[in-house]
């Protein structure tokens, strides 16, 4: 009987450990995938029909789900600037691909480290190479494995990966090419998007059976942007396999960006399951995003799929098809499964609320952030929308103009194509999602207030090229 009480205290204070233990933390990050391409979220003029994306669904009914979700820029890298510092492209430091964070920027993988977690990243940094101050490793993350460079990630079959600032050769993808690893021989190379998940899968392991320790875990997906094998070159979107649910008769990049959609689906399953074996799917909060909108490269349309649902434009674009992002939150016992939030959220409020999670003093955060924590509706509790979401882009978008600022506040969107200008476009989103129907000329005091929202936003500190 004595044995028995014993036993039952135990597993009593178990249970009590379990629930009172700092959460983990899990962003998985999708590489220009647009707001129509998951399953769950709207795409109303598909001709194709809807991607297969039956994991990231099923996430979707034991989540939170976001329709006013925002990445933090058009494109990669400043995105994941805006995501790492809890700051928007206004302020970021790094507004261009090729850039590098700063010596003074502070991630939250830094941040979150010092605060008793462990961090990794596993995938694609882009923001600084290694042997520089801007490396992974230098930038809080203590394990690393995947690229550094921007361009050099759209290798799908690169002849090495980094683990941490060691380079791990991948002597079947030598001298890789279309030739040699191209249909129908793509077993003979090895697809890096399947040695990167292999390697979260035992990172979740090893964290299991070292359970004295909370950690942060960055997967940054390569797909579906465009890419080659054996190049970086963005020749196409070289799937590794054909999956049966895209037709022969398609176009060849088509069926491959759809299949490599689902196949980045079924890894997400694979994540998920591997939490739930190792005992993690009740202490670990995830996040899943794209970097920012459909991506238009390597000979894929995003037309195809309708990869931006009901908005307007694709990745480069300040319009909402450029930088609205498909956003689920799953936090156990926390978020209610299934509910629909129309709560706007950017990447830069990523640090805030991950600190919150973690239970990081706001004294011990960076000054000048722009963000917020999104904890309080994580909860169910109603919390006022954020004064304004905005974005920049150095380079023209889609319609093939200047230097762009975005900026929505409340459900007005507007946006202006050189920093300049005192003319912008204006739209109610709450009418017209899909920014068609200008209404600036009928509201003259809305474009004076975008224009003065946007002057504040943007410091300009030699970051961008205009």
């Amino acid at each position: 009987m004595a044995a028995s009480m014993w036993t039952f205290l135990l597993v009593i204070c178990l249970v009590l450990i379990t629930v009172d233990a700092t959460p983990n933390i899990l962003f998985i990050l999708a590489d220009d995938l647009g707001y129509g391409d998951m399953g769950v979220y709207p795409n109303p003029n598909t001709t194709h029909g809807r991607l297969d994306t039956p994991n990231l669904n099923t996430l979707a009914k034991q989540s939170m789900m976001f329709t006013d979700g925002y990445a933090g820029a058009p494109v990669c890298a400043p995105s994941r600037c805006t995501l790492m510092l809890g700051r928007h492209t206004g302020h970021c430091t790094v507004r261009d691909n090729g850039q590098s964070l700063k010596d003074d920027d502070i991630t939250i993988a830094t941040i979150l480290n010092k605060a008793g977690y462990h961090t990794a990243l596993v995938g694609k940094w882009g923001l600084g190479s290694n042997g520089t101050d801007a490396s992974p490793n230098n930038k809080g993350f203590e394990y690393f494995y995947g690229y550094t460079s921007q361009e050099n990630a759209h290798d799908y079959y690169p002849p090495f990966l980094w683990h941490n600032e060691k380079q791990m050769e991948i002597s079947t993808n030598k001298n890789a090419s279309a030739k040699k690893c191209g249909y129908p021989y793509t077993t003979h190379c090895v697809w890096a998007e399947d040695l990167m998940v292999n390697a979260t899968l035992k990172y979740l392991e090893e964290a299991a059976s070292s359970s004295t320790q909370p950690f942060y875990l960055f997967h940054s997906f390569t797909t579906p942007h465009a890419g080659g094998i054996g190049s970086d070159g963005e020749t196409g979107v070289p799937a590794p396999y054909d999956l049966p649910q895209y037709k022969s008769e398609w176009p060849r990049v088509e069926r491959d960006f759809g299949s490599v959609v689902t196949m980045q689906d079924q890894h997400v399953g694979e994540m998920l399951k591997k939490l739930e074996e190792v005992g993690l799917d009740k202490n670990t909060v995830i996040f899943y995003a794209s970097d920012n909108g459909a991506h238009n490269e390597g000979g894929h349309s995003y037309k195809f799929f309708e990869s931006s649902g009901p908005l307007r434009g694709f990745k480069r674009s300040v319009h909402e098809g450029g930088v609205r992002s498909p956003l689920l939150i799953r936090w156990p016992g926390v978020t209610k499964p299934g509910t629909v939030s129309e709560q706007q959220w950017g990447f830069w409020d990523f640090l805030q609320t991950a600190a919150e999670i973690a239970e990081v003093p706001t004294t011990s955060l960076p000054d000048k952030l722009d963000g917020y924590s999104l904890v309080p509706t994580l909860k169910g509790n109603n919390q006022e929308q954020p004064e304004y979401i905005y974005h920049e882009y150095c380079h023209p978008n889609e319609d093939h103009k200047g230097w762009g600022q975005g900026i929505r506040f409340k459900n007005w969107k507007s946006v202006r194509y050189n920093a300049n200008d005192t003319t912008v476009e204006l739209y109610d989103l709450e009418d017209d999602l899909s920014e068609t129907n200008n209404l600036a000329s009928q509201h003259p005091d809305v474009v004076k207030m975008a224009i003065n929202y946007m002057n504040t936003a943007h410091v300009d500190a030699n970051f961008c090229g205009h």
